[in-house]
């Protein structure tokens, strides 16, 4: 993981991110970008000219904001390079745009924006990126949470689409730099795997084949997440990992945390894998 990327609108979740990703890096070479999204919409009361003069205020303003931090933030460690992007656009072009031009491995979000963003990423906008993001692993910190060394990640799936290397890359290299074993864990309602599940578990061992791994069967407990929020409430483990299948549980486990507001979402962070 060399390039990350981080929707960053000086508020608290894009500062908690922040802290969080440097954290979990820590002694690696990385170049974190920030990228700060404002949506330039010329005020209706004021003529061309003015509008003009009111643009290049704010740009500005962000940009003397911006070349403040990264002069703090690459004093701070020889490790870690840091630069700031700047888009006049919506959230999720601006993040296409960074995940292409500068071949970004990993974005991590807070899940809560205000400033210039213009938006929030309470619910609707983590579901934007989460969706429409999908050549990019996602990672979503949050809000308040702090870091914790890991001990154990959390990976669910229910066996029923083939993996592959690609895919899990992502969730291979976190367990392999933070030397942290990886709990597989199945939560489908079925009591056995059909033939198919068998083959892509199979599929899976293979991959994981140097890696500590456990393979876990977890009790249906309501719902998906019920029985997710109580395991690792009970396991107490620092990572969730999930691929985004489309039209898969993903989304259905997410709707029902963040519109409906329940509390699972807010406790470890969320690392989404997307299917390649």
């Amino acid at each position: 993981m060399n390039n990350i990327l981080i929707p960053y609108d000086f508020s608290e979740e894009a500062i908690n991110a922040l802290n969080y990703t440097k954290k979990l890096f820590k002694g690696l070479d990385v170049c974190i970008y920030l990228l700060d999204v404002y949506i330039a919409e010329k005020p209706h009361l004021l003529s061309s000219e003015k509008s003009e003069e009111w643009f290049n205020e704010m740009d500005n303003e962000i940009e003397e904001e911006s070349k403040y931090l990264i002069d703090i933030l690459n004093k701070e460690t020889e490790n870690f390079e840091y630069q700031f992007i700047i888009n006049s656009t919506s959230l999720i072009k601006a993040i296409k745009e960074a995940v292409s031009d500068k071949k970004i491995d990993l974005i991590i979000s807070g899940t809560k924006g205000a400033r210039s963003l213009k938006e929030t990423f309470i619910g609707t906008n983590t579901m934007k990126i989460i969706n429409t993001i999908n050549n990019c692993p996602i990672l979503i910190v949050p809000t308040n949470y702090k870091y914790k060394l890991l001990h154990q990640i959390v990976f669910s799936t229910n066996y029923k689409r083939p993996f592959n290397n690609k895919e899990l890359k992502s969730l291979l290299q976190l367990s392999i730099l933070k030397d942290c074993p990886i709990e597989v864990i199945n939560l489908s309602e079925e009591y056995t795997l059909n033939s198919k599940q068998k083959a892509h578990k199979i599929q899976l061992r293979e991959i994981f084949k140097d890696l500590g791994v456990e393979y876990k069967k977890i009790d249906w407990d309501d719902s998906e997440t019920n029985t997710l929020e109580n395991y690792i409430e009970k396991t107490e483990s620092e990572l969730l990992v999930l691929i985004n299948h489309k039209h898969n549980f993903l989304n259905r486990l997410l709707e029902e945390n963040v519109v409906k507001k329940s509390a699972f979402h807010s406790k470890i962070p969320l690392l989404i894998l997307p299917e390649l």
